[in-house]
């Protein structure tokens, strides 16, 4: 049954700037996906809240979106409000940032170099946005964001504007209570962050010499999700493709780069349904050779068929 009614569709049409049948292809790093049925940008906390709860009101089904980073959008696109969310402020007091959920990961790596701050070098290799890396508990070279998280300042539907410790938030490996537990369609606003006193010019060596080794490894200049799969428990989801024969296997213009085996690559027109065929195409393999079961990092949304 359909959630459109007059009065739903008469709301959504009156919030600033909303935009209708919205393509997402354009705002994921895979460059593949369908349209937002509606879509709307907003970078006030007050905002996005207000909107949430119009929604949940109105039941309408909404999804938060940030830099569309580890996301695989339908190819029939995604039911409901779309809300991107784009504030990008920061705060340094002493050892300890806050950072709005806007904020790109590597942007923050670079501005807490600069203030000499240490234990944040991992986060040029992530991708993502501070929301999105708490909402997944992100991370890169060994490191997570959980290590050094202090407290998420958030907003609940039906629970209002709350802080979460990280304890709230129920840190597991590329997961949190707001992917996949009881805090499911909350926002992140902002995260609060607390660093050592260093060298900012050692830091930022460090993360030169992560990216150059990053760029030598992975396709980063490509169109891609960055980690498909979950690493399994004592082993890596790359190796594991790698060993099943499976590097530079392709359904459509969907490949598995031929650089690194947990990356599929979107060479051009690639589908949804494209990548979807190759990761189970994947998980099949590597079930049956290693009798291992490959857990997806990057997250489905929209209109899949069942």
């Amino acid at each position: 049954m359909s959630w459109r009614t007059d009065s739903k569709l008469d709301w959504l049409g009156s919030l600033p700037g909303i935009s209708e049948d919205e393509p997402l292809a354009s705002r994921t790093s895979f460059g593949i996906g369908g349209p937002a049925d509606f879509f709307v940008e907003m970078s006030k906390p007050a905002a996005v809240e207000e909107a949430i709860t119009g929604a949940v009101e109105r039941r309408i089904p909404y999804m938060l979106l940030g830099a569309g980073t580890n996301l695989l959008v339908a190819d029939a696109g995604v039911e409901g409000l779309v809300i991107r969310v784009v504030n990008r402020e920061h705060h340094i007091d002493g050892r300890r940032v806050r950072a709005g959920a806007g904020l790109k990961m590597m942007r923050l790596a670079r501005i807490v170099a600069d203030a000499g701050l240490r234990g944040f070098e991992f986060a040029i290799g992530v991708p993502g946005t501070v929301g999105g890396a708490v909402y997944q508990n992100a991370g890169c070279w060994g490191k997570e964001l959980s290590e050094v998280l202090v407290e998420v300042e958030g907003f609940l539907p039906g629970a209002g504007q709350t802080t979460w410790k990280p304890a709230d938030l129920k840190f597991e490996y590329r997961t949190s209570a707001l992917r996949d537990g009881k805090l499911k369609g909350g926002l992140v606003v902002e995260a609060t962050i607390q660093l050592e006193r260093g060298d900012g010019e050692e830091a930022k060596a460090m993360m030169a010499k992560l990216t150059r080794e990053r760029n030598e490894t992975q396709p980063i200049k490509t169109k891609n999700c960055g980690s498909v799969f979950k690493n399994p428990p004592g082993d890596s989801a790359g190796r594991l493709v790698q060993a099943a024969g499976l590097k530079g296997a392709r359904e459509g213009n969907a490949v598995i780069s031929p650089m690194h085996g947990n990356f599929i690559v979107n060479e051009g027109g690639a589908t949804a349904a494209d990548v979807k065929k190759l990761i189970e195409r994947v998980q099949a393999e590597v079930r049956r050779r290693f009798n291992v079961e490959l857990e997806t990092e990057v997250e489905m949304v929209g209109r899949f068929k069942r």
